[in-house]
């Protein structure tokens, strides 16, 4: 191994970087940047403005054989890489600050086999890529809350959204993974072959290899969804979560139920012009089977009349095409975010009065969510994968977007 770098933070000089790119020419098709050249400043930009990094490379893979001649090199020139995958990045961990990394934007194939109930994703995609692909089949991957998501951060963190209390985790949802490994050789990891990596990427994250290729189950759904979404001005806020911690262990996992203690309502269609900017509580509910369902839509009426909501409505929309889009340009790129999060068994009334208390004086943008969590992901048994804390009811996150 010969090592290169020319500072004891491992950036990358001139002169190394010169050596690093004539290693990669003849086995790597993809696109090789540098500081200095065309595509830099967009290459290294991530969802979140707060990370500042400038990498002293990054080599964009069109393939997984490019992957393997990236970490080869790496390997052999003593480089510790970053990986970005669909750079929707709040810790900044995607970009190597000086050094190189390894970008997966050229990898955002999705494929679907219906009769299997299988969808093939690129390790770059986004969610919006495979609804893109699955919505018009009627079928859906369990994935998170919004189209600008990278697949690979979320899935291998665990994967929370619309549908887990029905269908689980997006990391549930594995039926296998390609694998590009630290040593450049190529695995298949899955609960037959490399049971153990396989367990580890179900929850753990990305720091055992580079997933190119994710099998997902796939379920058949829509593509019409029925929501309803209730808000509530500040002094109502209380008593509507109170409502909400009562019913929502009587639920069944075909209802998903979420709130948004939000700095100020964005301008979605159920938002009323005078409400725009307002300081509110969201309350948003989405009946996941048939959007027709009579028993669904009485349900989801009785949950936006909970407490003394400011407005309610009622909907359908296409699920990838609409619902996974609401709050993109909410949560757009370019804003200074900072997420925090916490499980909780139930929603006690104290957790709902200091939830409340930091709400009502929020001086950040953005929103506490709470997620609703239960149902399906308790399925798995808690040492059957590395995501943790299955048997909590909700999630807390606090998502500030400081502009």
């Amino acid at each position: 191994m010969t090592s290169i770098t020319s500072a004891a933070d491992g950036a990358i000089d001139a002169a190394a970087r010169r050596r690093i790119v004539d290693a990669l020419r003849g086995r790597f098709s993809g696109a090789v940047i540098e500081p200095d050249g065309p595509g830099y400043e967009q290459a290294r930009t991530v969802w979140n403005a707060m990370v500042d990094k400038r990498p002293g490379l990054i080599v964009t893979c069109t393939s997984t054989a490019d992957v393997v001649a990236a970490v080869d090199v790496a390997r052999e020139f003593g480089l510790a890489p970053s990986v970005r995958c669909g750079g929707h990045n709040v810790a900044g961990k995607a970009l190597s600050d000086g050094g190189m990394t390894i970008d997966l934007g050229g990898l955002r194939e999705v494929s679907v086999d219906p009769d299997r109930h299988l969808a093939y994703v690129g390790g770059g995609c986004r969610l919006g890529d495979v609804d893109a692909a699955t919505g018009p089949l009627g079928m859906i991957v369990p994935a998170g809350i919004m189209s600008e998501t990278g697949v690979a951060g979320l899935a291998l963190g665990g994967g929370i959204g619309w549908f887990s209390r029905k269908h689980g985790l997006t990391c549930d949802q594995f039926a296998e993974l390609e694998v590009v490994l630290a040593s450049g050789e190529v695995v298949t990891a899955s609960a037959d072959r490399n049971p153990d990596l396989f367990w580890a990427l179900r929850g753990g994250g990305g720091n055992f290899g580079i997933v190119t290729r994710f099998t997902f189950r796939t379920f058949d759904f829509g593509p019409m969804m029925r929501i309803g979404v209730s808000l509530y001005h500040p002094d109502e806020a209380a008593r509507a979560l109170r409502d909400y911690a009562a019913i929502y262990p009587t639920l069944g996992r075909n209802v998903g139920f979420h709130a948004a203690l939000k700095h100020d309502m964005p301008a979605l269609p159920f938002v009323p012009p005078d409400l725009v900017g307002a300081r509110m509580l969201m309350l948003i509910s989405m009946w996941l089977d048939d959007a027709e369902d009579p028993e669904g839509k009485a349900l989801i009426g009785r949950l936006g009349a909970i407490g003394r909501p400011a407005v309610t409505a009622s909907t359908v929309l296409p699920f990838g095409a609409g619902v996974q889009h609401l709050i993109d340009e909410e949560f757009c790129d370019g804003h200074r975010y900072y997420t925090k999060e916490a499980h909780l068994r139930a929603l006690p009334d104290e957790a709902i009065d200091i939830l409340v208390s930091f709400f009502r004086d929020m001086p950040m943008g953005g929103e506490v969510e709470i997620l609703g969590l239960g149902g399906a992901i308790d399925d798995v048994a808690e040492d059957a994968a590395a995501f943790s804390n299955r048997q909590y009811q909700d999630v807390a996150e606090l998502r500030d977007g400081l502009g």
